[in-house]
């Protein structure tokens, strides 16, 4: 108690003495040997600034309680000081950091994972190798690829295989069914989706689980918003993402060319349709 009465005596000497010689004298006003000014909870920086210009300590008072403590501090400076009766200058903000650099991924299309012995670029006769079917299953596959070459489908064409439907089911344990792209009788988009998975406490656990088992950069390492965009990762020959969590998500992995590709044979399709149009 005796320390706060002397701490409230010092504040009410400071406010006294204040009054008596002005706050802030102003510039034609050079009767007052010191200024004064108050701050309150001001940080180291802030009193260094205020230091740079002048300002002294001249006394500190504080206080705490139910209301949460607080203390000021009590500046003076000499009107010896060039800037004397000056307005105070604002602190300079200090710049961000900058953002961390991140290292693009360089891995290529021959560098992308392989899932189950399934990869971008295989073709379509090594697919069906994989997953044989029977004579009606041979034909159907046979027109799909003859239709992808018709006009309008510029190459393109996708299968859906449900994997207990082979007799190598036990090789894609976990996994359920696949969508296959092809362009070209060749392998450009594969979508596993995988049923009955581990419970994972957050798509950062999932995520670096997948990252590390198919040798990609890996996810603990990478800020989210920098690197990866939610869970998908572009490299420099292919595209990798995952949908969901627990219990069943998919993997998507992709070669982006593909899409480049289409869209430049639909554009020269169509400007020959142009030239040769007669009225």
């Amino acid at each position: 108690m005796k320390v706060r009465i002397c701490l409230v005596a010092l504040c009410s000497l400071i406010f006294h003495c204040s009054a008596a010689y002005g706050q802030t004298p102003k510039k034609d006003d050079r009767s007052a040997e010191w200024e004064y000014k108050q701050l309150q909870n001001p940080s180291d920086a802030l009193l260094n600034h205020h230091a740079k210009d002048g300002w002294e300590i001249a006394a500190a008072a504080g206080a705490g309680g139910d209301g949460g403590s607080y203390y000021k501090i009590f500046l003076k400076r000499s009107k010896s000081h060039p800037l004397f009766g000056t307005q105070a200058t604002d602190m300079p903000r200090p710049e961000p950091p900058p953002p961390p650099q991140i290292p693009a991924c360089k891995l290529t299309l021959a560098q992308a994972p392989v899932i189950r012995g399934l990869r971008l670029g295989m073709t379509s006769d090594e697919l069906f190798a994989i997953f044989p079917g029977n004579e009606r299953e041979e034909f159907d596959r046979a027109q799909q690829l003859r239709s992808a070459e018709l006009p309008t489908n510029y190459g393109y064409t996708y299968l859906d295989l449900h994997t207990s439907k082979y007799p190598i089911k036990d090789q894609f344990m976990g996994i359920d069914s696949f969508r296959f792209e092809l362009l070209d009788k060749k392998v450009v988009n594969i979508i596993a989706n995988y049923r009955n998975t581990p419970q994972f406490d957050s798509t950062r656990q999932l995520m670096e689980i997948i990252t590390r088992q198919f040798g990609l950069p890996e996810y603990k390492d990478r800020p989210d918003s920098e690197y990866w965009n939610g869970t998908s990762l572009s490299c420099e020959g292919f595209t990798f993402r995952v949908s969901g969590l627990s219990g069943a998500f998919s993997i998507v992995l992709t070669d982006p060319t593909y899409k480049k590709i289409m869209e430049d044979r639909g554009q020269a399709d169509r400007a020959k349709k142009r030239e040769g149009f007669k009225l």
